[in-house]
């Protein structure tokens, strides 16, 4: 039988990364927190003001909203989660 040569690649040699990950999550989530802070109090009066009488838009604003926090609370879920390596 002729003798083949193995196909596996060296191992994989981890190099270190400029930014920890999770220091890169949080500073994301403080951004993010930032720029949807501020399109709340920018917005969300003018917003609530023009919907108000309106049967169909106020609910589909507040969805909007409920969003917006349900994704931030996810990022910061997701940057303060301590995962086992």
């Amino acid at each position: 039988m002729p003798e083949t040569l193995s196909i596996a690649p060296p191992p994989a040699v981890a190099e270190p990364a400029l930014i920890p990950r999770n220091t890169a999550r949080v500073a994301i989530s403080i951004l993010l927190t930032v720029l949807d802070s501020w399109a709340v109090v920018t917005f969300g009066g003018t917003l609530h003001r023009v919907s108000a009488d309106h049967t169909i838009w106020l609910p589909g604003i507040v969805l909007l909203f409920l969003s917006l926090f349900a994704s931030l609370a996810r990022t910061w879920y997701l940057a303060l989660a301590v995962r086992p390596r």
